[in-house]
C-alpha cells in the first residue's frame, strides 16, 4: 500500500528557498531528467507529434526523446549562443531535430503548429529572475503564444516547483480559456548529503498538463485535477484555491521532512499523517518526539506503535505524555505512531512492512538509510477497537461510539467527537454479563453475552468533583434520606447523572442537553435511563432555565451543574459557552432556579487566563461564597458557588466539606451498587481553595 504524507507543522521556508535559488545547476538537476519524466511525457506526447521544447536547458530531455523515436522536435530559446551550441552538438547525431532563437513571447510560428509544448522550469525562471516588474506582461505574452501555436487537443506540459506565484497564473490563464488542467506530482527523490551528515534541500516537482479545448461560453465550470501519485486516482477540484491548498500541503511536508532530517532536536507538536493513496483516508499519525536526556546515545531511532483505541489517552495524546514515552524508550528520536479507525491492521509485521521505508524520511541526521529501525509497542498485540455506532450531530458534527481495551485490559466504551481531534466526550467501563439462554435451534441451546455498563466507574477527575459537590450542600445527608433535586445542563454519555442515579436513590434529576442525537446515544449506548427519578430534556439549556424562571413555581434545585462544551473555537474557553456565565444569567440561576441552601457547580475549562479570571470574578459578584477545585494534569477547574455567605471561617469551611465528602463516600459504598474501589470521593475535596 502506498502512503501519502501530510504534516501539521508550519516551517518558515524563505531562507531555505533563498539558498536553493542561488544554485543554478542544482535547480536544473532537481527538475528531473528524462528517466524521471518519461512516464508522463510518453503518456501525453505521441512519438509522431510535432513538439516544441521551451528553453535550451531542456535540450537534454529533448535529445532523449529524439533518441527513443520523437524526431519532430523543435528547441527554442532567446539565447542565440546557446542555440548555436546545441546545433553544433546535434546536427550530425540528431539531424531531424530543429533549433531556433526567438523571444518566447514573440514566436514566429504559424497558428496551430504544434501538438505539444514542453517546458521544464522556464515559467519558474521567468518569475524568479525577472527584476523589471513587468512579469505579468511577460507571462501573459508567453501564455498567449502557447495558446496560439498549439493545436486543438494539443498539450502544454509545464514542469515546475509549483510555488504560489507560478500555480495561480498558470491555472487562471488556461482554465479561463476553457482548458482542462491536471497537476501530477513526481515521486520524491532521495535528498542528497551535503557532506556534513545533513541533507540538501530538494523541493517536490510537479507537472502541469494543460490540454487545449475550444472555449465554449456554456462551459462555465473549470476542469482542475490533481494526481499526487501514480497509484492514486485523479481527483477533481472546484477552485484554484483548493488546488493550491493541496499543492501547499505536499510542499509543507517536504519542508518539514528536510528540517527533521537536519535537526537532532525537533520542536514539540510536529506530526505527520500518512494516508492511503487510493482512498486518501488517514491510516497512521506519526508524532516526532526527540529525547534530550537519553542514556543510550547509540540508540538513535525507533518507532512506537500505540495500540488501537489508546491514542486518546493522555500518555499518547499530549506532547507531555509522548515525551515521557520517548524518554522511557531510550532512543534519541521516537516516532509515536497512532492507528486510525476504519482501517484494518493485520499484525505488527505487516505494519513494519508498510512503514519501514516511509519512516526513514523522518530519521535523525546521519542515520544510514539501511539502518534497521526497531518497532516498539505495549503487549503482544495491536490493541482492540470496535466501532459500534456512527452518527452526525447538528451541533457537534460526526461522532462514533466505539469499544476499546485499556492498558489494564478493561473494556471501555467511548463517545468520540471526530471534529475535535478525536476528543473523547464520554467514557464508561463495560462489564460482560453471564451468558444467557437465547433459545433452541435443533438440539443445541444458543447463548448470548449482553454488555452491561459499569455505572460505578468515573473515568475523569472532574466527574468526581461534580458528584461530590452534593456534599457541600448544608444538611445534604438528610436530603439524601428524603429528596434532593438536581439540575444538570450537559448530558454527553450520561456518566455523571447515571453514577448519581445509581448510588443515591433519593436524588431526582432533570438533565438537559441541546443535542437530540447525543441524548439518543446516551440512552441507547451508555445505559442512561428515564423514569420518575430522571428526566432527559433535549433542548437548549438557556431556554430551559429561562422558562423555569419565568414559570417561577417555587420549585428549586438543591444542586445545579453546568457541564457544557463550547463549539466556539475562537474563544479561549472550551467549557462552558460564554452565555452561560454572563452575570445576568447567573443572577437568574441564583434567584429563580437554585435552592437558597443549594450549590451551583461549574466545570470551567479556559486556557485564556484573563478570561478565566473574569469568569471567576463574575461568579463571585453573584454568589457570596465560591470554592475552586483544580484537577491534576488537566485545565479543568470545578467551581462551587453558594447563594449564601458562610458563617464559617475558610479553614472551618474546608474542614466541613471534607468531612461531608467522607460521609458521602460511606453512603455511596453502602448502596445496592457499590462504588468502584478506585473512586474515593472522600479525598476529592482536599485541594479546594476558598474565595469569598
Amino acid at each position: 500500500m502506498e502512503l501519502l504524507p501530510t504534516s501539521n507543522a508550519h516551517v518558515d521556508s524563505k531562507d531555505v528557498w533563498t539558498r536553493f535559488l542561488k544554485q543554478k545547476e542544482k535547480i536544473i538537476e532537481c527538475y528531473g531528467d528524462y528517466p524521471d519524466l518519461c512516464g508522463l511525457l510518453h503518456k501525453y506526447i505521441k512519438s509522431a507529434d510535432h513538439a516544441l521544447v521551451l528553453g535550451a536547458n531542456n535540450s537534454t530531455v529533448g535529445e532523449s526523446l529524439y533518441d527513443v523515436g520523437y524526431h519532430s522536435l523543435v528547441v527554442v530559446d532567446s539565447n542565440e549562443n546557446a542555440i548555436k551550441k546545441l546545433v553544433a552538438k546535434n546536427e550530425n547525431k540528431r539531424p531531424e531535430m530543429q533549433f531556433a532563437s526567438m523571444d518566447f513571447g514573440k514566436m514566429t510560428y504559424d497558428d496551430d503548429s504544434f501538438n505539444a509544448i514542453l517546458d521544464r522550469g522556464t515559467v519558474d525562471s521567468l518569475i524568479w529572475q525577472d527584476k523589471s516588474g513587468d512579469i505579468q506582461e511577460k507571462l501573459s505574452g508567453l501564455f498567449q503564444q502557447i495558446h496560439r501555436v498549439l493545436k486543438l487537443a494539443g498539450r502544454f506540459i509545464c514542469v515546475s516547483f509549483a510555488q504560489d506565484d507560478v500555480v495561480k497564473p498558470v491555472l487562471e490563464y488556461f482554465s479561463n480559456e476553457g482548458w482542462p488542467v491536471r497537476i501530477h506530482k513526481l515521486p520524491d527523490k532521495e535528498q542528497d548529503d551535503s557532506g556534513d551528515g545533513k541533507k540538501e534541500f530538494r523541493p517536490p516537482v510537479y507537472v502541469f498538463v494543460c490540454t487545449k479545448f475550444k472555449k465554449m461560453p456554456q462551459m462555465t465550470k473549470k476542469i482542475l485535477e490533481v494526481c499526487l501519485h501514480d497509484n492514486q486516482p485523479t481527483k477533481r477540484y472546484d477552485t484554484i484555491d483548493a488546488i493550491q491548498s493541496v499543492v501547499q500541503e505536499t510542499q509543507q511536508y517536504a519542508m518539514v521532512r528536510y528540517n527533521i532530517q537536519n535537526r537532532n532536536q525537533t520542536e514539540d507538536g510536529i506530526s505527520v499523517v500518512l494516508c492511503n493513496s487510493t482512498t486518501n483516508q488517514p491510516r497512521y499519525t506519526l508524532h516526532v518526539v526527540d529525547s534530550i536526556s537519553t542514556k543510550r546515545a547509540h540508540q538513535k531511532f525507533a518507532i512506537f506503535i500505540v495500540p488501537e483505541g489508546r491514542e486518546t489517552e493522555w500518555l499518547f495524546a499530549s506532547d507531555a505524555g509522548r515525551s515521557i514515552v520517548a524518554s522511557q524508550a531510550g532512543f534519541q528520536r521516537v516516532l509515536i505512531t497512532c492507528l486510525h479507525r476504519d482501517n484494518t491492521y493485520e499484525n505488527l509485521d505487516a505494519i513494519k512492512k508498510e512503514l519501514s521505508q516511509k519512516v526513514m524520511e523522518l530519521a535523525p541526521p546521519g542515520l544510514d538509510r539501511k539502518h534497521k529501525v526497531p518497532f516498539l509497542t505495549i503487549g503482544d498485540d495491536l490493541g482492540y477497537r470496535e466501532v459500534r455506532y456512527r452518527g452526525n450531530s447538528d451541533f457537534s458534527g460526526a461522532f462514533v461510539v466505539e469499544d476499546v481495551r485499556s492498558g489494564e485490559g478493561a473494556m471501555l466504551r467511548r463517545l468520540v467527537f471526530l471534529s475535535a481531534k478525536d476528543a473523547v466526550q464520554s467514557e464508561v467501563r463495560l462489564l460482560p454479563e453471564k451468558p444467557k439462554k437465547k433459545g433452541k435451534q435443533g438440539s443445541e441451546t444458543e447463548t448470548t453475552q449482553v454488555t452491561q455498563i459499569d455505572t460505578s466507574y468515573l473515568a475523569c477527575g472532574y466527574q468526581r468533583f461534580q458528584v461530590v459537590g452534593m456534599a457541600t450542600i448544608p444538611q445534604f445527608q438528610s436530603l439524601l434520606e428524603k429528596r434532593l433535586d438536581m439540575l444538570i445542563i450537559g448530558l454527553g454519555g450520561g456518566i455523571i447523572p447515571m453514577f448519581i442515579y445509581t448510588h443515591f436513590p433519593k436524588v431526582y434529576l432533570d438533565v438537559v442537553d441541546i443535542d437530540p442525537a447525543i441524548v439518543d446515544v446516551a440512552k441507547n449506548w451508555f445505559g442512561c435511563v428515564e423514569d420518575e427519578r430522571m428526566t432527559l430534556h433535549a433542548e437548549d439549556g438557556i431556554k430551559f432555565i429561562a422558562e423555569k424562571a419565568k414559570q417561577d413555581t417555587g420549585h428549586r434545585y438543591h444542586d445545579v451543574i453546568f457541564d457544557i462544551d463550547s463549539k466556539d473555537l475562537s474563544v479561549g474557553m472550551s467549557c462552558p459557552p460564554k452565555v452561560f456565565v454572563e452575570v445576568e444569567f447567573l443572577q437568574m440561576v441564583k434567584d429563580k432556579i437554585l435552592h437558597p441552601q443549594g450549590v451551583f457547580q461549574l466545570n470551567l475549562v479556559a486556557r485564556d487566563k484573563e478570561l478565566k479570571e473574569q469568569v471567576i470574578q463574575d461568579i463571585k459578584s453573584v454568589f457570596p461564597t465560591v470554592l475552586r477545585g483544580s484537577i491534576e494534569d488537566t485545565v479543568n477547574e470545578i467551581i462551587y458557588a453558594f447563594p449564601h455567605a458562610s458563617p464559617l471561617s475558610d479553614a472551618q469551611l474546608k474542614e466541613s466539606v471534607k468531612k461531608a465528602a467522607v460521609a458521602m463516600q460511606k453512603i455511596a459504598k453502602s448502596s445496592s451498587t457499590p462504588v468502584d474501589p478506585e473512586t474515593d470521593l472522600s479525598k476529592v475535596l482536599e485541594g479546594l481553595v476558598i474565595q469569598c
